[in-house]
């Protein structure tokens, strides 16, 4: 009989102790969804599509072409998530996540807005070339041919390339042998935002040897 009032007894304490420590826990915290818009840009401040945002390992969306991304986060009030941010391959993503604070906003409010922007790794490159004594003159970038110099030796060269890149221009001769120098090459580096380049180039035009005039022999009557 004794021990039965002891087990009783403690079964009681146990089942009390639970009673307080849940109590003092407090509620359970509620995971809840948080609406929210990502804007992407680059540097000129367009929109910039197919730019992925994921959560650790989890994709959770990627720009439009309009730039924007609604996305759907899922935590508890107060939490904060570290959103990674992946640009297109052409632009560099950022060093840094996007940090997002877990909050609802007042009733009626649109989804919260984040912007993030992402630098291009290419660039566009004009180029004038300026060619003396050298008309309609092929202009090659790693043997491919990208213009071709006008009547007056003159030509525009539009390039795409990154940044401090080593641009080298050749001008073909192979069609003008009485050109110097024959093929040069005009180069120049980039810098990391577009730009306008002038080069320019002079000809000398090698004579050709006279020709040797030989007397003709003329008979006389004797």
């Amino acid at each position: 009989m004794f021990y039965r009032r002891l087990i009783l007894l403690l079964a009681a304490s146990l089942a009390l102790f639970s009673c307080i420590s849940q109590r003092d826990a407090g509620p359970a915290a509620q995971t809840l969804e948080f609406p929210i818009w990502v804007t992407a840009r680059n540097e000129t401040r367009a929109p910039l599509p197919d730019v992925e945002i994921s959560l650790a390992k989890q994709l959770l969306g990627k720009t439009d072409a309009a730039g924007n991304a609604r996305l759907a986060l899922h935590g508890t009030e107060g939490d904060t998530l570290a959103l990674n941010v992946k640009c297109p391959a052409t632009f560099a993503s950022p060093e840094r996540p996007l940090l997002i604070g877990l909050r609802h906003l007042g009733n009626g409010s649109t989804a919260a807005r984040f912007e993030v922007e992402c630098f291009s790794l290419l660039h566009n490159v004009v180029v004038g070339v300026r060619a003396e004594n050298g008309a309609h003159l092929p202009i090659l970038r790693l043997k491919s041919v990208v213009g071709q110099t006008d009547e007056q030796g003159i030509a525009h060269v539009l390039l795409e390339a990154s940044s401090n890149e080593r641009i080298a221009l050749t001008l073909d001769t192979s069609k003008s042998p009485a050109l110097l120098p024959q093929n040069p090459t005009l180069d120049f580096t980039t810098r990391d935002a577009d730009e306008l380049v002038l080069v320019s180039q002079k000809f000398t035009v090698k004579q050709a040897a006279p020709r040797r005039v030989v007397a003709r022999a003329i008979p006389r009557h004797l």
